[in-house]
Order: C-alpha cells, then sequence, then structure tokens
C-alpha cells in the first residue's frame, strides 16, 4: 500500500499564498472612478463625497476652487454640520471664493441656518460682524429663518432692524410671517398690517390671510 507520508518533493511544490496588497482608505478614494480626480461628472463626485467624507474632507482642505469642490462642499459641510456647525460654516465660507458663485453662497446660507438652529447667538454675532451687503444680508434671511420656528417675535425684529430695504428683507419678512402665523395669526397680522402702504403690504396681508385659512380649513383668499 502506498505510504501515507507526504514527500519533501510534494511538499515543496505546493503553491505558496500570495501577500495581500492593503491599500488604505485614501488610496482607495482617490483611485475611485467617481473620486474629482478621476471624473469630472458633478454627481459622481457627489457619491464618493457620500462614500469617503473624511477623504472629501481632506481633500477639500486643498482643492482648486471651482464647481468640484462646490458640489463636493455641500454633501461634505451639511455632514459635518450635524455634529460641528461652527467649523462647517467656516470650511462653506472657504469654498466661496471670491463670493461670485451663487451655488456656493446658497450652501453657505444652508449652513449658517443650521448652525442658528443649534446656536442662535453665535450664528447671529458671525454674521452681523460681516460688512453690510448683498452677502450679509443673505445670511441674516436664513438666520431669521431659523429663529422664526422658535421666536417669530424676535426673528421679525432681526429682519426690520438689520437687513437691508429690498428683496431680501421682502423675502426674509415673508418666510417670518409664514412661521408666526402658524403661532399667532393675530400677532403676523398686526406686523404685516404695520408695514408701508404698498404692494409688499398687501402681499404678506394676503399671506396671513392665506396660512391661517389653510390652518382653519376654509378657501384661501387668492
Amino acid at each position: 500500500m502506498p505510504s501515507c507520508e507526504s514527500s519533501d518533493e510534494v511538499r515543496s511544490q505546493a503553491p505558496q499564498p500570495k501577500p495581500k496588497i492593503r491599500q488604505t482608505a485614501e488610496d482607495l478614494s482617490l483611485t475611485n472612478s467617481e473620486s474629482p480626480i478621476n471624473s469630472q461628472d458633478l454627481d459622481k463626485n457627489r457619491d464618493w463625497a457620500r462614500n469617503f467624507p473624511a477623504e472629501a474632507l481632506d481633500w477639500l482642505r486643498t482643492a482648486p476652487d471651482g464647481k468640484q469642490r462646490v458640489a463636493i462642499a455641500e454633501i461634505v459641510c451639511s455632514e459635518l454640520a450635524q455634529t460641528n456647525p461652527a467649523a462647517a460654516v467656516t470650511l462653506a465660507e472657504q469654498c466661496l471664493g471670491e463670493g461670485t458663485n451663487n451655488a456656493a453662497q446658497y450652501l453657505l446660507g444652508n449652513m449658517a441656518e443650521q448652525w442658528a438652529g443649534q446656536d442662535m447667538q453665535a450664528a447671529s454675532a458671525w454674521a452681523l460682524a460681516k460688512p453690510a451687503g448683498e452677502q450679509r444680508d443673505l445670511l441674516l434671511q436664513h438666520i431669521a429663518f431659523a429663529e422664526s420656528k422658535t421666536d417669530p417675535y424676535q426673528a421679525a425684529q432681526l429682519v426690520a432692524s438689520q437687513i437691508s430695504p429690498g428683496q431680501t428683507q421682502n423675502e426674509a419678512a415673508m418666510s417670518v410671517l409664514y412661521q408666526w402665523t402658524q403661532e399667532d395669526a393675530p400677532a403676523a397680522m398686526a406686523w404685516a398690517e404695520s408695514f408701508p402702504a404698498g404692494d409688499f403690504r398687501d402681499r404678506a396681508i394676503k399671506e396671513v390671510k392665506n396660512v391661517s385659512s389653510v390652518a382653519s380649513g376654509t378657501q384661501p383668499a387668492f
């Protein structure tokens, strides 16, 4: 009968396992086909940022200004704002470049709104410290909307005293009126009726009536 013992020859011919090559998370992220260095497709870049949030944050810190930076910042900043809104605002602000990119400006406004929802005093102080102008007004519009969910009276004061007269102030007032009407319709109406006579005052009064009508189940006053 053949021997059950394995010969030295058989053992020497056994295939040797190949050493495993371990890729770091950074290697995997950068070689991914959806990464910003491999694809110009902004939707794919956003998916990459969702799958590799830590690496996307590192990439943003040194990324050149442009559409890819803004697209990835949309994802990274939104995620970061859940735990550290102040840091998210700082990062979003860095992604603005010269502040002429509308998408980036909208991103910064959203971050300011999230920050205000968690720390109204800090967010308001940050925005109010900026130079007067359209960018500051837009940030305050977002912050006023966040404040209107918990204190519409103070939000109305912010809109009236800190946002320059014009379209941004008007839209901020409308968003506050909407929230205020749901909480205290008479108070909201009193504020709307205090506006200077004109088309915007008429629009504001109609908004309060419409929101009140929907809440009561009656026909809105179009």
